[in-house]
């Protein structure tokens, strides 16, 4: 069969990551965005949209199937597009999901480019790649996330609030931190003092660590005020895990998006997406330290040394509301999301292209438009599609056959939009 690319866009079969804290039955996102049937009690945590080896897509031709990693490797340049493929090995460069959590995942943070070399050299069971994985998260409704430190005067307080942590963490280390006056790059030196010990302590005085997470939980449980939503988490965390994760939690940023709403999650940022649906874009990578809050391998000293210690909320952007179209224009050169919400018969017409592009239809049905020679052809994408768009197709046109909502996410280098 002649897999030589054509100049039509391909429909995409993905594959689904079953992880433990995805959602399951009835409120599982996924099955209903493919219009499946959910096995009974099986999660539903993630469904990958790329070439990543893990769990590559795969590109339907006519009867048959492809991997799309495959494909790429065949053809890099007709995909891609020169520039992609030069740029980048003649790979993929991003990994596109719908994530959807009932609980949270762990606190964790991804390494830069030369710490992901490093980590995969020596140790590529727990570390299958070398890529950096800066990633975005764009909320499909309410969505709950902890990512990056809280300021210093937050951090202060909340060792005040919570004697507990105080205690454990050591009279020494919270002593210099209270009683002095810092700039910025001193209180970054010693939010990292302050959570290097809370996170070596919880190892070597792991009885005490258990104590104190102990008299928190029942000092909580039985106080009368209205409990934070960081308390809530706490305990429902502490019923299930019993590691230093239970303690950092409260010294990051509880963020709260609404749909529409996305955040960027650079290098070195310690993060925990808490619970809700997203769609997230990231580097092609699986690269994940982890410290708390899972059963899964925890690495806390390669943690310990790749956080950024910044503190401050991350940025989050504030494009909600009927836009016809939002754009995360985000700091990394490996993806660009961009969002579209058409009307029934109103089009974009994507221009100018030289990148590869790859699609998902979060609602509705879309048509793709373009020409052959002298005459024009069409494919349909209905919800749950998603589609490869190769960069040797020069110009299409994205027409809704209904009111329909999509993602497309490409590389950086240049591609033209403009409505008709």
């Amino acid at each position: 069969m002649e897999l030589l690319p054509g100049k039509i866009p391909y429909l995409l079969v993905n594959k689904i990551q079953h992880y433990a804290w995805g959602t399951r039955g009835v409120d599982a996102l996924i099955p209903r965005l493919l219009g499946i049937n959910p096995e009974p009690d099986t999660p539903y945590a993630e469904f990958w949209i790329g070439a990543h080896p893990k769990a590559p897509s795969e590109v339907v031709l006519g009867d048959k199937r492809v991997s799309l990693r495959d494909f790429i490797a065949m053809y890099p340049r007709e995909i891609l597009g020169k520039e992609v493929a030069e740029k980048f090995s003649n790979e993929l460069p991003f990994l596109f999901k719908v994530l959807s959590a009932a609980e949270p995942l762990s606190i964790q943070a991804h390494p830069d480019k030369e710490q992901a070399r490093y980590l995969h050299e020596k140790d590529p069971e727990h570390y299958p790649d070398p890529n950096h994985k800066p990633e975005l998260a764009v909320a499909l409704g309410s969505f709950y996330a902890l990512a990056g430190f809280r300021p210093y005067e937050e951090v202060l307080s909340i060792l005040k609030k919570y004697p507990e942590i105080e205690a454990f963490v050591g009279e020494i280390v919270v002593s210099d931190l209270s009683n002095s006056q810092f700039d910025s790059a001193e209180a970054k030196t010693f939010i990292k003092t302050l959570f290097t010990a809370l996170i070596r302590r919880s190892i070597t005085h792991r009885d005490d660590f258990i104590a104190q997470v102990e008299k928190l939980r029942e000092r909580l449980s039985n106080q009368k005020d209205e409990l934070s939503e960081v308390e809530k988490l706490f305990l429902e965390l502490a019923e299930k895990y019993d590691d230093v994760g239970l303690f950092a939690l409260f010294f990051l940023n509880f963020i709260h998006l609404e749909r529409g709403q996305g955040i960027f999650i650079d290098a070195g940022i310690p993060h925990a997406y808490v619970r809700g649906n997203i769609v997230e874009c990231m580097a092609n990578s699986d690269n994940v330290v982890r410290v708390g809050l899972t059963p899964k391998y925890k690495d806390a000293e390669t943690l310990l040394e790749i956080l950024t210690y910044d503190t401050g909320p991350s940025a989050v952007s504030s494009n909600v509301g009927k836009q016809e179209k939002i754009l995360y224009d985000v700091p990394a050169e490996e993806f660009r999301v961009a969002y579209y919400r058409l009307e029934e018969n109103k089009s974009h017409a994507m221009t100018g292209r030289r990148t590869v592009e790859i699609g998902l239809v979060l609602n509705g049905e879309i048509s793709i438009s373009w020409k052959d020679g002298s005459n024009m052809k069409e494919m349909s994408f209905k919800r749950g599609d998603s589609f490869l768009v190769p960069a040797i197709l020069e110009s299409y046109e994205i027409g809704a056959k209904e009111s329909s909502e999509f993602y497309i996410v490409d590389v950086p280098v240049g591609r033209g939009v403009t409505k008709s």
